[in-house]
């Protein structure tokens, strides 16, 4: 045998494992697949959907758990939320514990159909997930959306906040009755919200009647109570006004022949402080009361005009005396 054909041999089986090899993993790769498959089949075949199970229960338990909230946007009094809720509800036959996900409810589990009563923008972003043990049906899933708050400014700066989702059902309470799970503020304590400390959550339930309709519906109110941060804001916001209103104030002590001077700071920082309350107009929006931060603003404004007037005052009234003949 020679070289040549001992080389072609050579790179005819290094050919044959190589497509072996590809061959091998093509095989594992369905072997993996079908075991994958398998095993979801065979959960759900364990997850038997009963008929009883999509039945209108007589009383369901609800709760939510808070994630995240992106953004509270003052100017529009809205605010960005990511949460679960979840609702529990028992049934009469006892089953073997389960749990599965679906992308609709309609597919044998009963859905309350909770409306969002002050969502702006809703979206659910995770399947339902169904968690079935003994007579007990567990439904949860994740939601973000953007809300309607009612914001109370009085204090701003050093305000706080109450952020709450209105939840109701499309049943009635002659449907069935619906009842808060204990939820206490430990929830919190994942939860973020930047530039404000998480003070307290509630859970409140009451009934609304809606237009036209004689018949009661459950409104659940869950209110997420916030405390801004009041060292930054206070450092962005009224450092800067202490500082122009205290320039105002050494002008003062400048000499008489330094009027001009005198004058010249004052009237800047009396425009500086108009200026200021301009840009605080633009954090939050038109309100038909009058907040701390404006009182604040219109207390420097004041106290700047009234050193400047008293400065051309005072130099009018030199400038008499001086024109005015001393008696012989």
């Amino acid at each position: 045998m020679t070289l040549t054909n001992c080389t072609k041999i050579l790179k005819w089986f290094k050919a044959v494992c190589k497509n072996f090899t590809a061959l091998f993993r093509f095989f594992y790769l369905i072997a993996t697949i079908s075991v994958l498959a398998t095993q979801a089949l065979a959960q759900d075949a364990d997850c038997k959907v009963t008929k009883e199970m999509s039945a209108i229960p007589d009383e369901i338990y609800v709760e939510i758990y808070p994630v995240i909230i992106t953004s509270v946007d003052e100017l529009q009094e809205a605010f960005d939320y990511q949460f679960y809720i979840g609702f529990s509800f028992e049934i009469d036959e006892d089953l073997d514990y389960c749990f599965f996900e679906s992308q609709d409810l309609s597919e044998g589990i009963f859905d309350p159909r909770f409306e969002f009563m002050n969502a702006i923008d809703i979206e659910r972003i995770t399947p339902f997930g169904v968690e079935i043990e003994d007579s007990e049906i567990y439904v949860d899933a994740k939601y973000k959306g953007t809300f309607k708050g009612t914001l109370d400014f009085t204090f701003y700066p050093f305000d706080n906040q109450d952020l709450h989702i209105n939840i109701s059902s499309t049943y009635s309470t002659d449907d069935f009755k619906i009842h808060l799970e204990e939820q206490s503020n430990s929830l919190l304590d994942a939860l973020s919200v930047q530039g404000w400390d998480k003070v307290n959550f509630s859970a409140e339930l009451g009934t609304e009647i809606w237009d036209s309709d004689d018949e009661k519906y459950d409104l659940i109110t869950y209110t997420i109570e916030l405390d801004r941060q009041v060292i930054s804001i206070s450092l962005r916001l009224f450092l800067p006004l202490l500082v122009i209103v205290s320039l105002n104030f050494l002008s003062l002590v400048l000499e008489r022949d330094d009027f001009e001077t005198k004058v010249e700071i004052q009237l800047a920082a009396l425009i500086a402080v108009a200026a200021y309350s301009i840009l605080m107009d633009t954090k939050i929006p038109d309100l038909p009361y009058i907040t701390l931060a404006d009182a604040i603003i219109a207390f420097s404004f004041m106290t700047s005009a009234v050193i400047l007037a008293l400065s051309i005052l005072k130099k009018r009234r030199r400038d008499k005396n001086l024109k005015t003949p001393s008696s012989g």
